[in-house]
């Protein structure tokens, strides 16, 4: 019986052009192969213009799964960096193949995963393809630096300005659009905010350059976009995705561009003026009068609530009346979530009222407590659960290693290429053993203690001590501190509106703060097993 084979093509835009060998080519190709070897084509997967470092693509997402599912014997591509560009990406997938018996070929490098001579060359070519890769991109950055000192464009689509065909250095201003980042210009400066200009923008069925509604970041971006009054700014962020949005970078290139600007900097220096002057005022973060402001969560998009005001006529006269509304609508408007509002008057002393009742009232209190029992009963066998995804991490990293360290002994000339992968390897090995060790110590420690109904009442009844009496900034703080989140939805119940959850967040810092950080032996009873515990208690009340 004929083994299957599943071929795998991958063309990037970047990719086509330079490399020269399109999806068509390489399944021409990889056919005649299989033809030669009577292999049967079970199927042809093809991501087109899509990244290497991407694996979410959808053709090999699928292909991943038929692989689970045994529907082939053999996965077959032109170029192993066609699967994946990152050699660990690249080693992960094919450890994984062999895990179902099925063999890998890349065609170009000549090797298959059916003996050790071809896992060698698969360590090995994988590192010099990331090798090279790396190099690519320290130069496509020095290209793209030297184009931005040179007052050259090197981002994306901007609204405003389109790209020219055939000029890779231009950009031409787009009048409708221009109009747009022009009136956001000129809003601003009379006074409007953030919020008040996208609304406007999306009410008036304005879209940004990719069809999106407007947020208040995008006018922010847009407000602070130096290229609108003619200059260039480049590696503002350096590897931002890679250090989680850390990658801020203070010396950015500056320089004036070669492109027409769409705003007068008369205009942008009154902007920043006012900018600079509303950055100036106080902030009132945890000091206003709406306190379950970000605690809300709306039952449409799950984004906080934010306090909103509206003014009703009752009985001829005006009334200012205070709401908690969805903050994606009051941010994009109507088109993105509803305003889902729901009035201070009506939640705000309930809530007051249900933390009050759960105190007071032993059989609520019964119920809320066992839910949190049951959590943390939970604790140790996700512990353990958590050391076993340890310890597969750790035996698929020391293979690697393995492999790589026989590399580096048949070839010495390879240790400028596998020295910085064998560096990381160790790193990594390093920090799940010692994170597996931690986990260890923890689960032969872990006691997890069973709340009282009397511990939790007693704790509760400190935290909120004097709760009815407090100031309405103390509140909010309060709030904050301990109210994980609450939802509603509407009411089952005919006549009654809409019915609340409430969860509270008990942790060790409250309960130091509480007790003025006293030692735990000397704090009362209401803090001798939650004290202790070093958990986070959630208690839904």
């Amino acid at each position: 019986m004929n083994k299957k084979a599943a071929i795998y093509a991958r063309v990037s835009t970047v990719s086509q052009a330079e490399e020269g060998f399109s999806i068509d080519g390489q399944i021409a190709l990889l056919k005649d192969i299989c033809a030669k070897n009577k292999y049967d084509v079970y199927d042809i997967y093809v991501d087109r213009g899509i990244s290497g470092k991407n694996m979410n693509r959808p053709a090999l997402v699928q292909m991943n799964e038929d692989a689970r599912n045994g529907m082939f014997d053999v996965i077959m591509v032109y170029k192993a960096n066609r699967l994946a560009r990152n050699t660990s990406d690249l080693l992960k997938m094919v450890e994984e193949y062999q895990k179902y018996n099925i063999e890998f070929i890349s065609h170009t490098e000549k090797f298959d995963t059916t003996n050790a001579a071809g896992k060698l060359m698969l360590q090995i070519m994988a590192s010099m393809a990331e090798y090279e890769r790396n190099q690519i991109v320290e130069n496509v950055i020095l290209g793209q630096s030297k184009r931005a000192r040179n007052g050259y464009y090197n981002g994306n689509n901007l609204l405003g300005y389109n790209k020219i065909p055939n000029d890779k250095k231009h950009l031409s201003v787009n009048e409708s659009e221009a109009e747009i980042v022009r009136r956001i210009f000129n809003e601003y400066a009379n006074g409007k905010g953030y919020r008040a200009i996208a609304n406007g923008l999306n009410k008036d069925g304005l879209r940004t350059k990719k069809g999106n509604p407007f947020d208040i970041a995008g006018v922010k971006y847009i407000l602070n976009n130096v290229f609108y009054i003619g200059q260039i700014k480049f590696q503002q962020y350096i590897g931002w995705n890679e250090k989680r949005r850390k990658g801020y970078n203070p010396n950015p290139i500056i320089a004036e561009g070669k492109h027409e600007p769409i705003i007068e900097k008369d205009l942008w220096n009154k902007v920043h003026r006012r900018m600079s002057e509303m950055s100036k005022k106080p902030q009132v973060h945890g000091k206003g009068t709406n306190v379950l402001t970000g605690l809300i969560r709306c039952p449409v998009c799950g984004h906080a609530h934010a306090a909103a005001n509206t003014v009703n006529t009752i009985k001829g006269e005006k009334k200012k009346i205070r709401y908690y509304s969805c903050s994606q609508f009051k941010n994009k408007g109507a088109s993105v979530c509803s305003a889902n509002s729901v009035r201070a008057d009506l939640i705000e002393p309930y809530v007051m009222n249900r933390i009050v009742e759960v105190i007071n009232n032993d059989k609520i209190l019964e119920k809320v407590v066992e839910k949190a029992n049951e959590r943390l009963r939970e604790q140790p066998v996700q512990i353990d659960r958590n050391i076993n995804i340890k310890k597969a991490e750790l035996d698929e990293l020391q293979t690697k290693l393995n492999n790589l360290t026989v590399a580096l002994a048949s070839s010495p000339d390879l240790a400028p290429v596998l020295k910085d992968s064998i560096n990381e390897y160790q790193d990594n090995i390093t920090k799940i053993e010692n994170e597996i060790l931690l986990l260890t110590e923890k689960l032969k420690s872990e006691h997890i203690p069973t709340i009282s109904v009397d511990e939790v009442k007693a704790a509760l009844k400190d935290i909120f001590k004097d709760v009815e009496r407090l100031e309405k900034h103390q509140l909010k703080a309060l709030y904050l501190s301990v109210i994980e989140e609450i939802h509603f939805r509407k009411h089952k119940e005919p006549g009654k509106k809409y019915e609340f959850f409430i969860t509270l967040k008990i942790t060790p810092e409250v309960l130091k703060e509480v007790f003025n950080d006293k030692q735990p032996e000397e704090a009362p009873l209401s803090a001798s097993s939650l004290f202790l515990s070093n958990n986070i208690l959630y208690l839904e009340i």
